[in-house]
This record gives C-alpha cells, structure tokens and sequence, in this order.
C-alpha cells in the first residue's frame, strides 16, 4: 500500500452536529472584597460536556494598603502567584486536593519549560518604570522603585483595584485531565476551589540604598544594591467570574461510546497529573516519601531559608548581566543590560521564586531505596542537561535560558520515572509505590554558599486516576 505525502493528497474529514459556546460563571461566594488566604469556589456548570482546558478566571487586583516612602509593594510576577491551592471536588469526593505550593510549583516548572502565563493580561513580568541605569531620573536610594509615589517620578503607583488580570493556564486536574472533554451530567456537583496566597507572596518595590549609585550612568558598570526591608501591604481582588466551553452534540456516537466502555469495563477512567509537595531545611539530604500507581517525575530546587517570607524584589538575568551569588541577598551585584530588554524593562521577581544552587560545586542526586538515580552525582550543566532530558512531552529549555541564570536563579532539577512520552497515549507507566515502603531522598555534595542556609521544595508528579461508575459514583486512584 503508498502512502501519499499529506501536502499531496485531497481529502477532508466531516463530523456533524457539533457546537460549542462559552458560559460565564459567578463563584459561589462573594465577587469582590476578596483578600489573602480566602478560598474562591466555582461550580462548574451541570448537564453539559465542559472543555476543561477552557476554564479562565477573570477579576481585578491591586494592592490596598498605603504604601509608605520606602515601602512600595507590588503584585507578583505571574498573577496566577496569588494562588497557594487550586482543589477539584466531584460529588462531594476531592479528585484533587492540590498542595499549598501552587504558585511555586508554577514558578518552578516555567524556569526550566518556558513561561506559560497569558502575555496580556496575565501580568508576566515585573519590571522597573526606570532603569537603574537613569540615575538621574530615580532617587539614588530607591534602586527599586516601581511607578512609585517619589517625587521624581510623580504619583504614578497604582494602589487601587483597578487591574484587569485573565489566569487560563492550570496544573493538576484542570490542565491534564484526559479526555479534556468532560460529561458532568455522569457526575455530581463539579466544583473548582481555589485559595489565596498570604499577602507576603508581595514583591517591594523600592531598595533600602544603592552604595555607589554614580556607577549606573555607565551600563558597563556595578554597583551594590541592599535589599529592600520588608513591608506590610495587602492586596485585593475583586470583580471576580470565571468561563468555560460546553460542548453540544447531536450525534448519539458519543452517548453510546460512554455506554459500551461503561458496560465493558464497568467504570470511566480519567487519568490525570497530580502533583505532592514537600518543603524542608536541607542539609544535605531531604527525604520524602509517596504511595501511588504512578510516580513520574520529582521536581525540585532549593530557596533560601531567610527569603520565603521576605518581600525584597530580585533582578534576573535576563535583565541583568551579572549577579553574585547566592540569591536573595543583600550586597548582590548587578550590572543592567539595556540591550535585552532595553533601559526601561529591566526584569524582577519575588524572592519566593528564586531558586539558586546551594554553591559553586554543589552536586544533584536522588536516592530511591538503595537505587541512586543518576548513578553519579551531576553538577552544573551536567545537570542542566539531565533535565532538558526528562521534561514532559514538547517541553524543552527556554531558548533565553543561559547557563548562569539556571545556576543562580532558576536552577530546578527535573529527574523523569516514567516512560518517555507515555503521557502522549496515557499510558500508566511510573514508579508504583503502594505496595511497597518506598523511602526517597534528595542528596547534594559541596560547600554551600558562606553565610546561606537552604530549604528545598520537592514536587512529586504521580498519575492519578478518576473512575465515573453508573449514578455517578466516583472513585480515585492515586
């Protein structure tokens, strides 16, 4: 039999009775005056085939606390960083119960597979109104100042509510469910809950001093930026909807697909990510542990201990073209690059996403029972290519991504348990800890940098299962 090049052949494919319109939904509780740690909950709507790859979450937020001097604050990088959990409930039943690092677990898998926040309006960058490099234009002890309230700039600072922001990406059962076409008329109540970061998850905007301020004029030049103090503002989000795509079809094919596999195997089964988190002091070896029928892949990095619930903004260096180590700290050196994002757009991010090696020679390797994982320890690029290879399916190192911003301040290790590509045909195929005492641990060897204490952030991403049985019974596998 040829085969006939598809650039080649005539021919197109027909399927009727298929429409589609998106629906907008109010959450079940208040639409504004929501503020830090307050759970939104939305109920998906009843009846309907919802494309859940569709879901977005529309409102506004701003910061509402006066900001003193020097204690400007504003919202992070991402604006999906307000959100410290996102849990999915069926019928009552937690499909997935998220984790309280949701925010970082965003922060930490676009360091390494490349921002997936809406360019729009999904607030991606935090950048200065002017650059360090205008010293003229800035006050020399406010290197961090962000259409602040100093007279130099003017009354500029944004304080209100008034900011529209979109979050249509989503990890966990949101964004991996499969099929992403989902019949709600065979379940209970969908609702999606969502909880809302601590107001320290705010970035300062202004810097305590700069020590040698002259040497800014010239972009060549350094200069030594202490971190700003911490500050107290509070956020607030308000006119608040989500909307989501519900699929009609008047073809009977689908109906009677759900009934065969329902007769046949007894259930409908859901494969989905679900992702565990565990933060600890790491001293050398952190140890976790997980029992379920799949463990794919473990994701980690390590933040400095002092800077989880700190507010000083960080440079990045993809804005800035040398930084000392370790980050944060006070002291680091930066020079500002106008050629990358030019003189106005030099980029920030909130300490709490920061991951930097532990020091210069510090070594990566995880041990699983008494099977280590690689088999040698891995340093530096070594690791920084050991995970481009053991990222999900079509995900591949950031292109700007260079080799001394994945060392001091996105250094995330990615070490894949599961077939390659086997999320592309959902198949099941990872690590099955249920029936065994399975003890893990992530081990590192090298001084680390004087001074710095460590804590490291362990994601665990294991494959769960959704099984929809006759009036609408659900049960999960994990």
């Amino acid at each position: 039999m040829s085969v006939m090049e598809s650039a080649l052949s005539y021919y197109s494919k027909k399927f009727s009775g298929y429409t589609t319109n998106t629906f907008k939904i109010q959450p079940s509780g208040k639409t504004s005056g929501i503020t830090a740690n307050d759970i939104i909950v939305i109920s998906v709507p009843s009846n309907a085939i919802v494309d859940l790859r569709s879901f977005k979450l529309f409102f506004n937020a701003g910061i509402t606390t006066a900001q003193a001097a020097d204690n400007n604050q504003r919202l992070p990088a991402k604006i999906d960083s307000l959100f410290s959990r996102v849990e999915v409930l069926v019928g009552g039943v937690q499909v997935s119960q998220g984790n309280s690092f949701y925010n970082v677990l965003r922060h930490l898998k676009d360091a390494v597979c490349g921002d997936k926040t809406n360019p729009v309006n999904g607030h991606p960058d935090l950048v200065r109104a002017v650059s360090t490099a205008a010293v003229g234009a800035i006050a020399d002890d406010h290197p961090e100042e962000f259409l602040g309230t100093d007279a130099t700039l003017g009354s500029q600072y944004i304080s209100t509510t008034d900011s529209p922001y979109c979050v249509d990406y989503w990890e966990g059962f949101l964004g991996t469910a499969e099929p992403r076409l989902l019949d709600t008329s065979l379940l209970g109540a969908v609702q999606i809950r969502i909880t809302l970061a601590p107001n320290t998850v705010l970035t300062n905007s202004k810097g305590s001093q700069i020590t040698d301020a002259s040497t800014f004029a010239n972009l060549t030049g350094k200069s030594t930026i202490v971190g700003p103090a911490a500050g107290s503002a509070e956020y607030e989000v308000k006119n608040l909807f989500s909307t989501i795509e519900c699929v009609s079809l008047a073809d009977e094919t689908y109906d009677s697909m759900l009934a065969d596999m329902m007769s046949e195997r007894g259930f409908l089964p859901i494969p989905f990510k679900n992702y565990y988190a565990f933060q600890q002091a790491h001293t050398g070896s952190s140890k976790f542990q997980v029992s379920t029928q799949s463990l794919d892949r473990i994701w980690s990095a390590y933040r400095p201990s002092t800077t989880v619930t700190g507010t000083a903004s960080i440079p990045t260096l993809r804005s800035h073209s040398v930084l000392s180590a370790p980050l944060p700290a006070a002291g680091y050196v930066i020079t500002p690059m106008a050629t990358k994002h030019g003189a106005t757009q030099e980029k920030y991010v909130a300490p709490s996403f920061v991951f930097s090696t532990l020091g210069a020679s510090a070594s990566y390797q995880l041990q699983i029972n008494n099977a280590f994982i690689p088999q040698a320890p891995l340093v530096g690029a070594e690791l920084a290519s050991y995970t481009a290879s053991n990222l999900p399916p079509h995900e591949f190192l950031p292109e700007e991504l260079s080799m001394a911003e994945y060392m001091l301040t996105s250094n995330v290790a990615c070490t894949r348990l599961n077939m390659i590509n086997s999320e592309d045909n959902r198949i099941v195929s990872g690590l099955d800890t249920r029936n065994s005492n399975v003890m893990c641990s992530l081990n590192t060897t090298g001084t680390p940098y004087a001074g710095s204490t460590f804590d490291s952030i362990i994601f665990l991403e294991c494959t769960s299962e959704m099984r929809v049985s006759s009036g609408r019974q659900v049960v999960v596998v994990n």
